[in-house]
């Protein structure tokens, strides 16, 4: 279980998927749920107590429509892992822009519907008085910054004040096949970087002192992986990077939309961010 990897289901297929003490594995309809029920499955399977779905999604270099079941379906596990009350949300994109491999985060936040700006009495004006309190930032990475990612999700979480942290970041795989066509949500929350062995600040209701909920998408995977060798700190992507980034964001950006604002159609949440 030593490959480098940010995906539990990976993790679970590395101990060739024989029964682990403390982890429980659930699969249906292309959904593969890992649950980390104790200290013995973390010790088994390298990852926190919590729980891990991973969906199987068409590759995204191909795709070309997102308006076809997966933003309900993604949306709903969404909802699964979110607290039962959860009005005031907020949405932080990690990574660096100016990676294409690490742009998902920054990306995702061009996708979401931000609301906490609108004010009451327009809300009902509007006819969307259930309408959630939303807001984004994209946080940008430690060496353009000078600030760790947990740190500013930190001080916003201070202003703020939401009930929970929808946290969006890049993930590596140990396997290419799963590169640009998985989705990985939890409610671990995430240590950005951990995949390719660049651990930084976590970001967890244990640091932030609310729920975090963590969506990822695969775009790298290590080349000790492909070549059979060990020790390799070498990571590649696919060539059709961009487009998997970009359309990955726009699913996993859209389906936070539908999970927030169920009163508004995939279509409307799409238009009103056109």
């Amino acid at each position: 279980m030593n490959k480098r990897t940010d995906l539990a289901v990976e993790s679970y297929e590395a101990g060739c998927k024989t029964e682990l003490r403390g982890v429980k594995v659930t699969e249906e309809n292309g959904v593969t749920t890992v649950r980390v029920l104790d200290e013995r499955g973390e010790q088994a399977l390298g990852k926190p107590i919590g729980s891990y779905v991973t969906v199987e999604v068409p590759s995204f270099v191909n795709d070309t429509d997102i308006f076809d079941g997966r933003l309900k379906k993604i949306a709903d596990l969404l909802k699964n892992l979110l607290p039962a009350k959860c009005d005031n949300i907020l949405v932080a994109g990690i990574g660096n822009m100016d990676i294409t491999a690490d742009a998902l985060g920054p990306k995702t936040s061009s996708y979401i519907l931000a609301t906490r700006h609108i004010a009451e009495d327009l809300k009902k004006e509007m006819g969307f008085e259930n309408l959630k309190k939303v807001s984004t930032l994209r946080t940008g990475v430690l060496g353009e910054t000078g600030i760790e990612s947990a740190e500013i999700i930190k001080g916003m979480v201070e202003i703020v004040k939401p009930s929970c942290v929808i946290a969006v970041d890049a993930l590596a795989a140990s396997s290419a096949e799963r590169l640009g066509t998985t989705v990985q949500l939890s409610d671990v929350g995430i240590s950005p970087g951990s995949g390719v062995g660049n651990h930084r600040y976590e970001i967890s209701k244990k640091t932030l002192g609310i729920p975090v909920v963590s969506v990822g998408i695969p775009t790298v995977v290590s080349t000790g992986t492909i070549k059979g060798a060990k020790d390799d700190s070498m990571f590649v992507t696919p060539r059709e990077i961009d487009r998997v980034t970009e359309q990955g964001a726009k699913l996993i950006g859209m389906s936070i939309n539908v999970c927030l604002q169920p009163d508004i159609s995939e279509k409307d949440l799409y238009m009103l961010l056109s």
